[in-house]
Order: C-alpha cells, then sequence, then structure tokens
C-alpha cells in the first residue's frame, strides 16, 4: 500500500493573548490509499487541527506534511485551493449547504471551481446524487430534506471532482443514532469503492467503523492501532471510482 498521507514531527503552535497553545506535537503519521481512519479524542486534543493540517486548511508550525508525496508546505495559497478541489472532499458536522441553492445546485459548486461547463454540471452532480441515495431530491433545498439527507447531499459535494481522499469532520454528531450509523455505512462503502476517508469523532460507536484508529491527547498522539472488528458494510456497493494521481 503506497502512502497518501505523510507527516513528520507535525506541529502547531498557536499564540493566544501571552499565552502559547500547543494544539500539536510532534505528529509522524503515515497513511496509506484507501485506509479508513478514525482520529479520536477529548475535545481539546488536537483532532480537529490535525483535521485542518491534513485537508491543508492550515499550515504547521513545524514539522512536514507530504500529500501525494507532494510536501504541501512549498504550495502558494493558490495551489493549496487547486489540491483541496481536485484531491480532497470534506464533510462537516454542520453540512454547510448553501440555504437558497437545490442539492443540485450545492454538489455543483466544486465543478464551477474546477471549471467544468454546465450540461457536465448538471449530470455530473445528479450521477453522485443518486449514487448516495437523493435521486428524488435533487431540487429540494435543504429546508425540505432530514438531517441525514443534508449530510448525504454534503456527501455527494465532497465526492463530486471524484476525490482521492474524503476527510469528515463529526459527520453524524448532529443526527440520530440510526441516521447516523446509515451515514457511517455509506462512509464505509465509499471506502470499499477504494476512498481514503479520515474522519474526526469523539464517539466509539462510529468509530468502529473504521478499520484504525489514532488517539490523541493533549495535542500528542497517545495511540495507533488497527481495528480489526471494524463494522461491516452490507448495503449495496458505490460504483464511484477515485482519480489516480
Amino acid at each position: 500500500m503506497t502512502n497518501l498521507i505523510y507527516t513528520d514531527q507535525l506541529s502547531k503552535h498557536y499564540q493566544v493573548g501571552s499565552q502559547e497553545v500547543h494544539a500539536l506535537n510532534d505528529i509522524s503519521i503515515s497513511i496509506g490509499r484507501g485506509e479508513f481512519v478514525a482520529i479520536m479524542g477529548a475535545s481539546g486534543s488536537g483532532k480537529s487541527t490535525l483535521m485542518n493540517q491534513i485537508g491543508c486548511l492550515d499550515t504547521p508550525t513545524s514539522g512536514t506534511y507530504r500529500l501525494n508525496g507532494v510536501d504541501v508546505s512549498n504550495l502558494t495559497s493558490d495551489a493549496l485551493a487547486e489540491l483541496r478541489n481536485r484531491d480532497i472532499g470534506f464533510c462537516f458536522q454542520s453540512y454547510n449547504l448553501l440555504a437558497r441553492a437545490t442539492a443540485l445546485a450545492n454538489v455543483e459548486v466544486p465543478l464551477i471551481y474546477a471549471g467544468i461547463d454546465r450540461p457536465q454540471r448538471h449530470a455530473r452532480a445528479a450521477e453522485v446524487l443518486a449514487e448516495v441515495g437523493l435521486a428524488d431530491r435533487v431540487h429540494h433545498l435543504p429546508s425540505q430534506l432530514s438531517g441525514g439527507q443534508q449530510q448525504r447531499v454534503a456527501i455527494a459535494r465532497a465526492l463530486v471532482n471524484k476525490p482521492q481522499l474524503i476527510l469528515a469532520d463529526e459527520p453524524t454528531g448532529t443526527l440520530d443514532s440510526r441516521t447516523g450509523q446509515e451515514i457511517m455505512a455509506l462512509f464505509g462503502r465509499l471506502n470499499d469503492a477504494g476512498i481514503t476517508v479520515i474522519l474526526v469523532t469523539h464517539d466509539q460507536s462510529v468509530a468502529g467503523f473504521a478499520r484504525r484508529v489514532l488517539s490523541l491527547k493533549d495535542g500528542y498522539m497517545v495511540d495507533d492501532r488497527p481495528q480489526e472488528g471494524a463494522k461491516l458494510v452490507t448495503d449495496r456497493p458505490i460504483r464511484f471510482r477515485p482519480v489516480q494521481a
């Protein structure tokens, strides 16, 4: 298995007034293509900060981060934005959907930034919405969708550019347990299709879907272990395949 993500002594420190906050300290990890990894820890452990580093949303104070073999610290802000749009799909607890846009229009947003023409955008967005079980909801606004359906729209938006990596930050945090399990099963099927999935969670039942668990405490990596008993996914397979660099 080749590495998609590699960090060496990655650290992130913030200055808050006169106090220096050590959010991450000397994090060294390798994550291969096609892995399903959960990052766990209590509030303030550094898990969201690590997610932001992996997603190229923030830069480290020190250390090395390579994505697909590229040292991202040497990239310009425009190059980082292009990399994020091309290679990484993001899913957030609050969905971050455009309130006045339909499900189809929300999913099309990354394609607009990628310069894809309108007919292709429509076709691709509709295809991915169908893949996540929303073929009959393409023209609905977020306010007309349940929480689980809104998260599926967010997942479709994350998928539409065929990324190699999906990053999900507490993706079931606002959902009831049954809907949360359905969303996690969907992530499992995406992983089965070859997409690398990394999720941040404090919920052990959510982390139970991952095949590897990284645990953080006070900005330090305290555990990195495989999870042999990851929950099985029995629903229909996803036909989606990521673009390989």
